[in-house]
């Protein structure tokens, strides 16, 4: 068997490997992109595909670094989606410019208010009353509607748009193996198998990894197209909400936040009280008594942050032998991941080859669809 020499190997066709791909192939490397299941498949499509801004950290008073490196994360997005930088992201949707606070009146309002004009300048500012959307105004919100600068995207369309050829393989190290194909690099993005895989590989001295549970919930049809954090009295929002458009053409409320920070084996009926609850605070006029109710448990890996209950304030990256493993923290942080591998790489001195393969002896990886497209509703 002949050997297959390659300059970069992937694993993990989410978010955070896509991302990469894109953007080591842009320097000239030649890449191989495995994924054991589908594209996006996991914690990419299960995110709400939001490109927070760091308010999250501002309503914890967390007004540091991290809140301020984040702030910049939306602007280098949108370059993305205009086709500019080292990943071109124009063929993607933006499904919203920005995620709104539905901040209720009163003390706690003013006081968000503040902090996120500390925290990121002029990217936050108050929407007049007669700019709301006819369907908040219709809704019965009483309070402030903040504008905070943070896109939602269609993350369907991102993984699209960075889709490449990418290689369906059910054990990636076993495919090398089998194939001959030797790499410069491994970098291993596969966020909940990392640490098997490097447990197998007699990588995990040193690495350690933090799981953060979650019981996402869904409601169909949704009344009407919202992104929006509910405001409450603690640094989680009452509910994250964004919009999803089902292949049938229903849309969707997606629900994040408060609601689902809860264990993923927690009785569903749970997030759907809490739901109705905020709803019923924020919204009173908007009427669920047809809507149908779904819930996602997923888990959410990443490198363990060193802050008690914090996440780390970087990508993190554990480095082993020839192999990176790599979590990007949140989907916002990808560019940031991918830029620092760019980095070791050229630290190591690891250079494009001028190699070009040709993988099409490899079978291909098919796309994972979204979560809102499963049947179990009730």
């Amino acid at each position: 068997m002949a050997e297959i020499r390659t300059d970069i190997v992937i694993i993990g066709a989410g978010i955070a490997g896509l991302w990469t791909y894109r953007h080591l192939k842009s320097l000239g490397y030649d890449v191989l992109l495995l994924e054991r299941e589908a594209i996006g498949a996991g914690q990419t499509l299960a995110s709400q595909g939001i490109i927070h801004s760091g308010l999250k950290y501002a309503f914890a008073g967390q007004i540091n670094e991290l809140a301020r490196s984040i702030s910049a994360m939306p602007d280098l997005w949108r370059a993305a989606l205009k086709g500019q930088g080292p990943v071109d992201l124009s063929a993607a949707r933006m499904n919203a410019e920005s995620q709104i606070l539905l901040v209720p009146s009163g003390l706690m309002g003013g006081l968000v208010k503040l902090v996120t004009k500390k925290v990121l300048g002029g990217r936050v500012r108050e929407i007049p009353k007669t700019e709301w959307p006819a369907d908040i105004k219709a809704s019965g919100f009483k309070g402030s509607l903040i504008y905070m600068d943070e896109p939602v995207l269609d993350v369907s369309s991102v993984i699209k748009a960075l889709a490449g050829d990418i290689r369906l393989s059910a054990d990636p190290l076993a495919t090398l193996k089998d194939h001959g194909i030797t790499a410069q690099k491994i970098i291993v993005t596969a966020a909940g198998s990392n640490a098997d895989i490097a447990a197998k590989q007699g990588h995990d001295n040193g690495l350690a990894t933090q799981k953060r549970p979650l019981l996402m919930g869904m409601l169909k049809p949704a009344p009407f197209e919202l992104y929006a954090h509910l405001v409450g009295t603690s640094d989680k929002p009452v509910a994250t909400i964004t919009t999803h458009k089902r292949e049938d053409g229903t849309l969707v409320w997606y629900l994040g936040g408060g609601v689902a920070e809860r264990a993923k084996e927690s009785n569903p009926q749970e997030v759907i009280d809490a739901a109705r609850a905020g709803f019923k605070k924020y919204l009173p006029g908007i009427d669920l008594s047809a809507v149908e109710w779904g819930t996602l448990p997923i888990d959410r890996v990443e490198g363990k942050s060193d802050k008690d209950g914090w996440m780390p304030d970087t990508p993190t990256i554990h480095s082993a032998g020839d192999m990176l493993y790599c979590w990007p923290t949140k989907l916002t942080f990808s560019p940031l991941l991918s830029k620092r591998i760019a980095e070791i790489l050229a630290e190591e001195n690891i250079k494009p080859s001028g190699v070009t393969n040709d993988w099409s002896f490899l079978p291909e990886a098919p796309f994972a669809k979204g979560p809102w497209e499963t049947d179990q509703w009730s």
